[in-house]
């Protein structure tokens, strides 16, 4: 039974591997790392953290406050100082738990040197979280036509003293962009991981692609990096400075499989295929996380519908967009058939806006993908590692339910001892029974700690959702405002080209219009100069 328990016990820290089956976006998990680490510096890359500053300023802040109430007499300094060491020595004890600030993802617990969740779960405070600045650039096609892939340079620029330096620029590719992410999963459980856009396998080389999956890359990597809980994991440093990262990747793989994965194994299921995983037995304990888990649902199903109208608009966009194409194409030969010359130069003015239209429209609909459908697409993606967060807090329950049930076996077995009174056996089984008691309190706390992280975690969500859709339709709302004025100076053009041909034509007209009536004129005197030479020569007869 202990042996089980072990077993079972060890599966939280070892969850990562049914953590990584359960990512949606891991479609590519043949080429992917599935290491399972604790994200703690090596012993050569530890420094000094930012908490440890602010808690020696806040210590010595204490003790300044209270040199300065002892007497300015020179014979009570000697009593005051031995009375404020004796009483620092009595309340050691009290003087630990302030080192460590406040956090909204600490746990509440009152036992900490036994809450190793809730140690994984304190943050730093905001004003001394280093500064990070993530660019994504100029992503470039190489290798064969059977290995070919697109390369991305990540510049980053940050005051981290855990970094080598303040700005360093890396060479990187898709699946290491999704290996961090199955990483950075594993290493934190209930932390909802900004994801990675999901794998294409048709037209990823084409060049609106490209910039989309770039402007979704440089987006994630953003967010981690201002991610309280993320900002400082180990496999994050690895992916944004190392020089040799595929050697480093490889180094930080787990051992290989052993016998405590295979309580886990049984939870392996994937998110697509939870209608037949075990964790759809799994009854929801609180109805605050069964309140969420419809709202998802719900806003997954309206984000889909409303980015299939998204992707219907920027379609429409571009067959507009050559549909005016040829609208312009087919006003020149008839141009060129007119004999009028006027016309003809109307026609051709108007066949070359019309043409420059469809760079417009074309140039709206890259705006649609870049500000709303990158949006949508990614807070799909988003409700996708939330989901893989929720399986983190169910595989803590039930791993804590199964060391309830082992301990109340261990109850019973003590009872039955008890009564057959074999005290050479008492002594034992009281000492597993204690232990095991001690663990399941334990796994108590880690089901607590990781219910109590998943709760911020989503109102941090719920937060940033607001702003990041505020801020796409605002620049939604900009860039067609911007689309409507270059289509009216366009068409101003038209006016500005052909404004002079009318008043020519007019005038042609009316010299004309002169010529015509001298003609006129001129035929009539002949005419009847034509008479005159007639009747002369009768009147002289």
């Amino acid at each position: 039974m202990n042996t089980t328990f072990d077993s079972q016990h060890s599966s939280l820290g070892d969850y990562g591997q049914d953590m990584l089956e359960a990512n949606p976006f891991a479609d590519d998990t043949a080429q992917v790392s599935t290491a399972v680490f604790d994200p703690v510096l090596d012993d050569d890359e530890v420094v000094e953290s930012p908490i440890s500053n602010v808690n020696k300023q806040l210590d010595s802040i204490d003790l300044n406050s209270s040199t300065q109430d002892m007497p300015e007499q020179q014979n009570e300094q000697e009593q005051q100082q031995q009375q404020q060491q004796q009483y620092e020595q009595e309340h050691e004890i009290e003087h630990h738990p302030q080192e460590e600030p406040h956090s909204e993802y600490t746990s509440s617990s009152q036992h900490e040197e036994t809450d190793t969740q809730s140690e994984s779960l304190q943050i730093p405070k905001s004003g001394s979280r280093p500064y990070f600045q993530v660019a994504i650039e100029d992503p470039q096609k190489v290798g064969d036509a059977i290995n070919a892939h697109i390369i991305y340079k990540v510049r980053t620029k940050t005051n981290s003293p855990s970094y080598r330096s303040s700005e360093f620029v890396v060479a990187r590719r898709y699946r290491d962009f999704l290996w961090l992410y199955n990483q950075l999963t594993l290493g934190n459980p209930g932390v909802i991981v900004p994801p990675v856009p999901e794998k294409h396998a048709l037209g990823r080389f084409q060049d609106d692609f490209v910039e989309s999956r770039r402007v979704a890359l440089e987006r994630c990597l953003q967010k981690i990096v201002a991610h309280p809980m993320l900002y400082g994991d180990p496999d994050l440093k690895v992916f944004l400075e190392s020089e040799s990262f595929n050697v480093e990747k490889r180094q930080r793989r787990a051992e290989p499989e052993n016998s405590k994965m295979s309580f886990m194994r049984s939870f392996g299921e994937t998110l697509s295929n939870a209608a037949t995983s075990p964790f759809t037995k799994f009854v929801e304990v609180d109805e605050w996380f069964e309140s969420k888990k419809n709202q998802l649902d719900a806003l997954e199903a309206q984000l889909k519908g409303l980015l299939k109208s998204v992707e219907g608009v920027v379609k429409q966009r571009k067959e507009l967009g050559s549909a005016t194409s040829d609208f312009g194409e087919s006003m020149f030969p008839l141009a060129s058939a007119e004999l009028n010359r006027n016309l003809s130069t109307h026609l051709m003015v108007l066949g070359e806006i019309q043409k420059k239209m469809k760079d417009l429209h074309e140039q709206q609909a890259q705006y649609d993908i870049i500000t709303l459908e990158n949006t949508i697409d990614e807070y799909i993606r988003i409700i996708g590692s939330i989901r893989i967060a929720f399986n983190a807090r169910i595989k803590a329950y039930q791993t804590y339910q199964q060391a309830e049930s082992e301990y109340q076996k261990k109850v019973a077995i003590m009872e039955k001892l008890k009564q057959q009174r074999k005290p050479e056996k008492l002594v034992s089984s009281q000492q597993e029974l204690n232990e095991m008691k001690d663990k399941v309190e334990e796994l108590q706390q880690d089901f607590q700690d990781i219910s109590k992280l998943i709760k911020n975690e989503l109102d941090r969500f719920d937060k940033e959702k607001v702003e990041d859709f505020r801020d796409s339709v605002e620049q939604f709302l900009r860039s067609m405002i911007e689309h409507q004025k270059q289509i009216i100076a366009l068409w101003e053009t038209y006016f500005e080209q052909t404004e002079g041909l009318s008043d020519e034509e007019d005038n042609n007209s009316d010299e004309n219009e002169g010529q015509d009536d001298n003609n006129n004129q001129q035929q009539s005197v002949e005419l009847v100069e034509q008479h005159q030479q007639q009747h002369i020569p009768n009147i002289a007869q």
